[in-house]
């Protein structure tokens, strides 16, 4: 009987290394997908967020200048004069206003950018990190592969080599 057992659970182990492997296998064909989707999203982030660092850039040096100009106009004494009269101070107070929302847009740029890189540090990293799983899921699929032809030539090898014995087993009739 224990001849009779021991083959049963060698083809249980077969079988549930053929499992694995088909398992295995479902799951790394979508881990690749889900890479390959990965690789395509960060590779199209990538020029984005250089793209949002330019422009961000180019919006500073733009302030910068504003500030300038802005600087340069209000240590003018005539210019000052002129819009007092002319425009009742409306003109610097106008320029004031430009150069906080400009400051404004500049923070919320630097803010995005900031948060665009982090989000394209985090993305490399889980990236990264889905392709250490599925080099091991490879791996474990090459194992449950091996594991399943060995078992199955231990259960044949088994089977043959008892045959006389497990024949005897099933055939034994009590009569």
């Amino acid at each position: 009987m224990g001849k009779v057992l021991t083959l049963l659970f060698m083809i249980l182990l077969a079988l549930a290394s053929v499992a694995g492997y088909l398992l295995l296998t479902e799951k790394i064909i979508a881990g690749e997908r889900q890479i390959a989707e990965g690789q395509r999203r960060l590779e199209k982030a990538k020029p984005a967020l250089e793209k949002g660092k330019a422009k961000l850039e180019a919006g500073k040096r733009e302030l910068s200048q504003g500030k300038k100009d802005y600087q340069e106009a209000e240590e003018s004494l005539f210019l000052v004069l002129a819009d007092k009269l002319l425009k009742s101070g409306k003109g610097f107070e106008d320029a004031r206003e430009r150069v906080a929302k400009g400051e404004k847009q500049t923070a919320k740029g630097e803010d995005k950018v900031n948060v665009g890189e982090s989000r394209l540090d985090a993305g490399e990293l889980e990236l990264r990190q889905g392709k250490e799983k599925l080099d091991l899921a490879k791996g474990a699929r090459v194992a449950c592969a091996l594991g399943a032809a060995f078992f199955a030539t231990l259960s044949i090898v088994f089977g043959f080599c008892w045959r006389r014995s497990l024949a005897r087993i099933f055939m034994h009739t009590d009569t």
